[in-house]
């Protein structure tokens, strides 16, 4: 049956019961149904947008503290952990120096990434770069010195090298474990409708993972 111009409609079933009463509550010019079906779906794209952007913002925060700031019970967390295989390469630095020499391009490479670490953005994308180069150059620095060592030093080189190859395997694990499935279910939510028409709204977009996947 179709509506008077000035009759108003009823919203029936559990799932409208909000819109409704929301309605019904309309100015009675609003209530005529055109004009009542626009302002209902003004009210829902409002909740839609407002309350999904505000959750949606809220998971990407918590996913980038995973990364940024969290600790576990013992005090363990990411950048904690990059902290320790700083320490560690710059210590070891320092004794593969006693065998390459103060000058050396070995030992010079490893100390510019170090010093490159504290301009280095916290981010996974950032670190990440300079992470994999400082690897590879401590690797190479290793090599050189324990080719050149004997005795006590090489003793402290080959210790100080398999404690920063000990952390950068427990740093790894814990990206693995605890960022890299958080920010790759938060990347799969965030790239669904309607939540990928809402993301950039709120200026949130894609977790940045630490590795190329």
């Amino acid at each position: 049956m179709q509506l008077e111009q000035n009759e108003t409609f009823e919203i029936k079933g559990p799932q409208l019961e909000v819109l409704g009463e929301a309605e019904s509550k309309l100015p009675a010019p609003a209530r005529k149904r055109p004009v009542a079906a626009a302002v209902l779906a003004a009210a829902v794209l409002l909740s839609v947008f407002g309350i999904g952007g505000a959750k949606l913002k809220g998971e990407y925060k918590d996913v980038s503290a995973v990364y940024t700031e969290q600790v576990d019970r013992h005090g363990n967390g990411i950048q904690g952990d990059f902290a320790v295989l700083l320490d560690d390469a710059a210590s070891l630095t320092r004794q593969c120096q006693k065998a390459l020499g103060e000058s050396s391009a070995e030992c010079a490479a490893v100390t510019e990434l170090v010093d490159r670490w504290e301009s280095t953005p916290v981010s996974p994308a950032a670190q990440y770069e300079v992470f994999t180069e400082l690897n590879g150059a401590v690797d190479v620095m290793y090599g050189a010195a324990r080719m050149a060592a004997d005795g006590e030093t090489l003793a402290r080189i080959e210790s100080l090298d398999a404690s920063y190859v000990s952390n950068q395997s427990i740093l790894e694990r814990e990206i693995a474990q605890n960022y890299t499935p958080a920010a790759q279910s938060y990347n799969e939510t965030a790239g669904q409708f309607p939540a990928s028409l809402i993301a950039p709204l709120w200026g949130v977009g894609e977790a940045e993972l630490f590795a190329p996947q």
